[in-house]
C-alpha cells in the first residue's frame, strides 16, 4: 500500500522546469572549500594520526566564525555538536583546554557528548540488524532528538566505526547508514563530519598514495560530498608536520587547488597553523622520503627473477 500522506508531501515538492522559486544564491558552504552544506564530509587517516584534533580545530572555527588557518572562510557560522565514542570526558576536556587558548570563549556554540560518560548507558551504534533486517537503534532516535533541540550547523561523529554498527564492506549497509544521516540533514539542516580510521596497509608509509586508498565500501566515499585525508609527515626525529588533502569535493570553489595538492601544517598546543617556510620544509622531507622508499623497493626487487612481491 502506498503511504498517501507521504505521497502528497512528495507531490508538493515537485518542481517544473526552471523553477524561479529556487534560491540560486543560497549559501553552498559551511567552511569553503572543505565542508559543503547539506552534506556528509569524511575525514580519514590512520588511527592516532590526530584527526580528532583537526576536527576540533575545524569545529571551533565554525562555532566562533573565525576563518580556518586564516585562509579558508567560514560561510555558515553556528553551533557544532561533537559526539565522541573514543575519548573519556576527562581526556576530551583536556583537549578543549588547550584549544580554547587560541579562540574566544565558546560555551554557547560548541556542544559535546562523550559516550564513555558515566550514566550514558547506551550503545554508540546508530544502526544494527535484527532478524536480518537493518534498523535504527535507540541511540539514533536519541541523536535525532538532540539535534532537533540543539539545531547544530555541523554534527561530528568520532569515529565512524563506533557509530556504524553494520558491515563496513557491504554497500547496502553503507547506503542504509547514510540514509539515516541524510534524514537528519533534510529534517534539521545539519551537516555531518564523519571521522574514519584507515588501516596501516591502506596508507602505508611515505610511499603510499595520499588519496586512492579507502577503507570499507566505496559507497561511503562516493556518497560523501567531501573527503579530507589527514596524515603525518616526519621531518626529523623531533618534528612532524600534518598534511591535509582535499581528495574529493563535489562543488566548485576557487580555493580547492591548494588543498587538492596537499597543505602542510604545523601543529602546536592543540592548534593547526600554516607557515610557508615550514610547509616547504615538510614538502621537501616528504619528497625525499618517497625517493628513498622507491630506491629501497627497487633494490629489494633485484634478483627476484620470475617472482613478484607485493609491498
Amino acid at each position: 500500500m502506498v503511504n498517501n500522506k507521504l505521497l502528497e508531501k512528495v507531490k508538493s515538492k515537485l518542481h517544473y522546469g526552471n523553477d524561479a522559486s529556487i534560491d540560486r544564491k543560497a549559501e553552498k558552504w559551511v567552511l569553503e572549500p572543505l565542508i559543503p552544506r547539506k552534506s556528509i564530509t569524511i575525514l580519514d587517516g590512520l588511527g592516532g594520526s590526530g584527526k580528532s584534533w583537526l576536527a576540533l580545530d575545524i569545529s571551533y572555527a565554525i562555532s566562533t566564525g573565525q576563518s580556518f588557518l586564516g585562509k579558508f572562510p567560514i560561510k555558515t557560522h553556528g553551533k557544532v555538536f561533537y559526539l565522541t565514542a573514543e575519548e573519556s570526558p576527562e581526556v576530551f576536556a583536556e583537549r578543549l583546554d588547550l584549544l580554547q587558548k587560541h579562540y574566544p570563549e565558546n560555551k554557547e556554540n560548541f556542544i559535546w557528548l562523550s559516550l564513555l560518560e558515566e550514566g550514558v548507558d547506551m550503545t554508540s551504534y546508530l544502526c544494527t540488524k535484527k532478524r536480518g533486517d537493518r534498523v535504527v537503534t535507540e541511540t539514533a532516535e536519541i541523536l535525532e532528538e538532540l539535534i532537533k533541540e540543539i539545531q547544530p550547523i555541523v554534527t561530528i561523529l568520532d569515529s565512524f566505526i563506533n557509530f556504524y554498527g553494520l558491515n563496513e564492506n557491504d554497500s547496502e549497509d553503507a547506503v542504509f547508514f547514510y540514509e539515516v544521516l541524510k534524514h537528519l540533514i533534510r529534517e534539521y539542516n545539519t551537516n555531518f563530519i564523519v571521522l574514519h580510521h584507515q588501516n596501516k596497509e591502506a596508507m602505508k608509509g611515505a610511499t603510499a598514495n595520499d588519496t586512492i586508498s579507502f577503507r570499507g565500501s566505496g559507497v561511503l566515499r562516493e556518497q560523501a560530498r567531501s573527503r579530507i585525508v589527514y596524515k603525518n609527515i616526519k621531518i626529523s626525529e623531533k618534528q612532524t608536520a600534518k598534511k591535509i588533502i582535499l581528495e574529493k569535493s563535489n562543488y566548485f570553489s576557487p580555493l580547492k587547488d591548494e588543498l587538492s595538492k596537499g597543505l602542510y601544517l604545523k601543529f602546536e598546543n592543540g592548534k593547526h597553523k600554516y607557515d610557508e617556510q615550514f610547509a616547504l620544509t615538510a614538502k621537501r622531507a616528504e619528497e625525499e622520503a618517497k625517493t628513498r622508499g622507491k630506491k629501497k623497493k627497487g633494490k629489494e626487487s633485484e634478483g627476484l627473477g620470475d617472482y613478484e612481491i607485493d609491498f
